[in-house]
């Protein structure tokens, strides 16, 4: 899954439906998986809800989205590189 279009997408669709916005406000985690489905674990869903508050907050824009989504990408990736080491150890 590609993260950071996945937030992009999803940025474009709440900056455009003011309804989706709302339902994304009250009830962040059901309105990202509904957009993204099961493609995302749960810690990339809270880092995906994050990443799109704080797109949103910038008056809807992705000014600095990309260097953060970096940021994200690189814990998200590192933590699982980390797991499948823990695991070979363990063996």
């Amino acid at each position: 899954m590609d993260i950071k279009a996945e937030i992009e997408k999803i940025v474009a669709q709440l900056t455009k439906d003011g309804d989706l916005k709302d339902k994304f406000m009250k009830d962040p985690a059901a309105t990202v998986r509904g957009l993204v489905g099961d493609q995302a674990d749960d810690d990339t869903i809270k880092k995906i809800i994050d990443m799109v508050k704080d797109a949103i907050g910038k008056n809807g824009g992705l000014s600095s989205i990309g260097e953060k989504i970096s940021g994200v990408l690189g814990s998200i990736l590192g933590k699982k590189d980390d797991d499948a080491k823990e695991e070979k150890k363990d063996e």
